[in-house]
């Protein structure tokens, strides 16, 4: 009786056999096809890869000028194939492959990266950015724009990273180069609309504006700066220092209402900032608004450094200007 259970066991093992090798990744099966663009342009020295999907055996090729690739000793079974290239979209496909048949052809298309996609997918470039921002924070400003520059050569089409360098350009004073990338940003963010949407395209322009109107400034052109200044809260009035410094030049024509709106704009995008309600109280100061100046004037002590300047010149003010208020009230009541 044992032996025909070992017998049994023994038959069983056999016939599971050849059933077992059907699923092995190894085998004499191959696989070929053509790597291409999206444009049908084949794309030489890609990476092609089959992982065998039960048991994830891989095996790897490169293609070649023109875009073919093979990959033999393929086991019959289910594998993906994905191919890879620098700045492009890998694509994957499933074949089921067959070893004593020929195994139909392969496509895979890649989608060419672009602009900000195409820099993400690059370490190096990635790298370089990153040094790029923290040399301009440390006011290194020539070896940031080496650092910028080299990115660009790489990625040419990346339109945003002229923000960088004309902020750079500013800070090396500059500013005439520094208004030709803020413009050179303006142009090409308008032709990217449809692709990366109002809103984004309206922030960059914004900030390009908003640029071009600090360059103005420090080149005393004030109405100029006024203009841009303008444009930038227009185009998207998300930025809290182009509203403070557009309020600047308003007061300083004596234009107080549009000054008013400007600094009240700046306190609802960057409510913590102090220094708008600063110069708040001092509009409502000169507009005889004794209680909204004071509202004003005590809303920047609450967010104001207690040793700076400012706030020790607001701490002699205010009881001033509580003194001018009591008068006003007794003539109410």
């Amino acid at each position: 009786m044992k032996r025909g259970w070992i017998l049994f066991v023994s038959l069983l093992l056999a016939l599971s056999l050849p059933l077992m090798a059907q699923h092995t990744p190894r085998g004499k099966g191959r696989i070929q096809g053509v790597v291409l663009d999206q444009f049908g342009k084949p794309i030489p020295d890609a990476t092609v890869e089959a992982v065998h999907l039960e048991s994830g055996f891989k095996r790897t090729t490169k293609t070649d000028e023109e875009g073919k690739w093979a990959i033999l000793g393929l086991g019959t079974g289910m594998w993906r194939i994905t191919a890879r290239a620098k700045g492009y979209f890998p694509a994957s496909t499933e074949q089921f492959v067959r070893q004593l048949s020929r195994n139909p052809d392969i496509t895979l298309t890649l989608r060419k990266m672009s602009g900000l996609e195409a820099l993400m997918s690059d370490k190096k470039a990635m790298k370089n950015l990153e040094e790029g921002n923290k040399l301009f924070e440390e006011g290194k400003y020539q070896e940031a724009l080496e650092k910028f520059q080299e990115i660009l050569k790489e990625h040419p089409d990346v339109f945003e990273l002229h923000i960088n360098l004309g902020n750079i350009y500013y800070e090396l004073k500059d500013y005439d180069r520094a208004e030709q990338e803020f413009k050179y940003v303006i142009q090409e963010a308008e032709k990217h609309r449809e692709k990366l949407g109002d809103d984004v395209v309206n922030d960059i322009i914004a900030r390009a504006y908003a640029g071009i109107g600090n360059c103005y400034v420090k080149k005393k052109d004030y109405a100029r700066a006024k203009e841009y200044y303008e444009k930038s809260i227009k185009t998207y009035a998300n930025n809290a220092g182009v509203a403070f410094n557009l309020g600047e030049i308003y007061y300083a024509e004596n234009n107080l209402d549009k000054a008013l709106e400007m600094y009240k704009l700046a306190t609802r995008i960057k409510p913590s900032w102090a220094l708008p309600y600063y110069k708040l109280g001092y509009v409502y100061l000169a507009k005889a608004e004794l209680e909204k100046s004071l509202e004003a004037f005590k809303k920047f002590l609450s967010l104001a450094d207690e040793n700076s300047p400012k706030y020790k010149e607001v701490k002699g003010l205010i009881p001033e200007i509580e003194g001018m208020l009591k008068p006003a009230k007794k003539c109410k009541d």
